[in-house]
């Protein structure tokens, strides 16, 4: 099958306006459809690229073809007899994100689903892509470079083309190997960044993940980061990644570790989605949703070995690797609709409900990201107590890759149950029934127990609190539980203004979202910290206070009944009187010996 040929000009990077052709070799005589993916493959999201393209032309033997659009993302035209066409068209782009593409006079970013169009639904031809950009502007790409020619890469079909995002400017490039095969970073923008350093531990990063999944499934691959000022973001590709990081984000440690976990996740998914994964996700249908019950095993299980790796990597410490744990729960046990929403629905409705939120959303769902990674490290544990620290859930991914994975073919979804149960030698239903398609919850204390480790719930230490104050895990005196709104706020606001109420709180049914709150038993209160603290200092459970809030600009009192608030800080620590059984178990689990102290606050 002749080749398809794409061609990219960017000239005037400014007007933000891709200009592509697309030459079609050898087409057949009759009807012929130009499709554009209406998403992109790990972004679980309907975009709707379409609504950036613009004055598509077509033509044939220097004649024009007449093309009409017959739905928001085909269009269709006749040919009489056979001829090669030639397809002409602009995307507009100045969407700086992983997931859609960004062009200005700095930079060309895309990912394919946006600039190339799939012709008569055939994912299977092969494609070859030429860049035009503006003098001295290098590429970087998991695309495979045509011989040596510096702007014209190939494609063994549409769907690798679509799977390999481009970065085309003046970006830093950084270049590493592991295990004989060559990685480039490439980094656009500038912040608070040690490049050199990023560099040695995104190589130990893979180096981690390679030793854990038995090697490198690719003969190259591309990290392409851009430093901006948008909120973290990373998507996955074949051989190859795009993330996003706030550029000052490399600074304090804890916020570096935050960029390193978002790259360990994203290359831990070269194996767990991009070649682990069920029958739904690949080969994909570029025009609408795409299902699936497992996106809480694709992502938040992958969540669960990115922070692994870090720790051993030797990027993080055990203890840190707890206190973030202890936070992923305090995050999970905060969330009505954890009593709502199991982790299959999350993943089946992550389409509709995930990725487009309502205000009411943190009392219905919950995150498969989140809870994902929860039921990861539950699973991996029920594993390894069953068979006495041999086997774990990484056992799991090599029997899926060795059987699925390395053959480039999904599996149904019956198998990932399936194939845990193989590997811990006996029935996991009720674990499943309860945890992954069920709503109950999560007993994370005794599956952490039995790895010598308690969970310890408390309150944050008030801001200029004294010394014995706070209520707190770790053997902190009792004290009374805080007052609380039971609200939820936006965190684009300066304003306390509510983003939803949640159920079984004190303003259930009484604060509405985007009430403005303005006063606190009548006396004026400016921010979202300023009413928190009085709330927390000066009232108790139990007490009723006037809320005064700005309704759609009327002026409302509101009559709070206050509640106990919810637990603000879980500590996960290793118990002193943990018996060599359960060291062992830990030890088996984490891959490093059983810790010592504990961990400085804020580190």
């Amino acid at each position: 099958m002749a080749s398809i040929r794409y061609t990219v000009s960017f000239l005037r990077p400014a007007s933000h306006v891709f200009d592509l052709r697309c030459h079609i070799p050898d087409l057949s005589a009759g009807r012929h459809v130009l499709s554009l993916p209406v998403w992109t493959p790990g972004s679980y999201q309907i975009q709707d690229y379409a609504r950036n393209l613009f004055g598509l032309e077509a033509s044939a033997h220097g004649r024009p073809l007449a093309v009409d659009q017959v739905a928001k993302n085909r269009w269709q035209f006749e040919l009489g007899e056979p001829a090669t066409v030639d397809i002409r068209y602009h995307v507009f782009a100045y969407e700086l994100n992983v997931r859609a593409s960004h062009l200005d006079a700095t930079h060309a970013y895309w990912n394919g689903a946006q600039l190339f169009l799939l012709v008569d639904d055939r994912p299977e031809a092969p494609v070859e892509v030429e860049i035009e950009a503006p003098p001295g502007w290098k590429v970087a790409t998991g695309l495979e470079r045509v011989a040596d020619a510096p702007h014209r890469f190939w494609a063994p079909s549409y769907d690798v083309l679509i799977d390999s995002p481009v970065e085309v400017g003046t970006h830093r490039t950084v270049r590493f190997e592991v295990e004989g095969k060559p990685h480039t970073v490439a980094v656009w923008g500038t912040g608070n960044e040690d490049l050199a350093r990023l560099t040695q531990d995104i190589q130990r990063i893979v180096a981690t993940q390679a030793r854990l999944m038995g090697g490198l499934p690719y003969a190259a691959y591309t990290f392409i980061l851009h430093l901006t000022d948008r909120n973290r973001g990373g998507l996955e590709h074949l051989n190859s990644t795009t993330i996003n990081v706030e550029r000052f984000q490399f600074r304090p440690p804890k916020q570096y570790r935050k960029v390193l976990k978002l790259i360990a996740h994203e290359f831990f998914h070269l194996w767990n989605v991009k070649r682990i994964h069920p029958e739904a996700l690949g080969p994909f249908d570029y025009d609408r949703e795409n299902y699936t019950h497992l996106l809480w095993a694709m992502e938040g299980v992958t969540d669960y070995y990115a922070g692994l790796t870090l720790l051993w990597a030797g990027l993080d410490t055990p203890l840190r690797y707890l206190e973030g744990l202890g936070e992923r729960i305090q995050a999970y046990e905060k969330t009505p609709g954890r009593f709502q929403q199991s982790l299959s629905q999350a993943s089946l409705e992550a389409w509709t409900k995930f990725y487009k939120p309502s205000p009411d959303s943190p009392n219905r769902t919950i995150s498969y990201y989140l809870k994902g990674d929860l039921v990861g490290t539950c699973l991996d544990l029920e594993i390894r107590r069953r068979t006495q620290g041999q086997r774990g859930l990484e056992d799991v991914l090599h029997r899926l890759w060795d059987r699925y994975g390395r053959h480039q073919v999904g599996f149904p979804e019956s198998v990932y149950q399936e194939t845990a149960e193989e590997v811990v030698g006996s029935s996991l239903q009720d674990f499943f029934d309860r945890y992954v398609d069920g709503v109950d919850p999560l007993p994370i204390d005794e599956y952490l127990g039995w790895a010598g480790l308690v969970v310890e719930r408390g309150w944050r230490p008030l801001p200029d609190a004294e010394e014995g104050d706070a209520a707190g895990p770790a053997g902190s005196p009792p004290v009374p539980a805080r007052a609380w709104l039971g609200v939820e706020w936006d965190p684009e606001a300066r304003a306390p203004v509510v983003r939803v109420s949640l159920v079984g709180g004190p303003a259930a049914e009484l604060l509405y979202p985007e009430d403005e709150v303005v006063a606190l038993n009548r006396v004026r209160v400016r921010t979202r910290d300023q009413l928190m603290t009085r709330l927390e200092r000066d009232f108790q459970p139990g007490d009723t206070v006037t809320v005064t809030v700005f309704r759609r600009d009327e002026l409302v009192e509101v009559p709070v009944v206050l509640g106990p608030a919810p637990y603000t800080k879980v500590v996960v620590r290793p118990r002193a009187d943990a018996s060599a059984a359960e060291r062992a178990l830990f030890e088996a689990w984490l891959k490093v010996p059983w810790p010592q102290t504990q961990p400085a606050e804020g580190k």
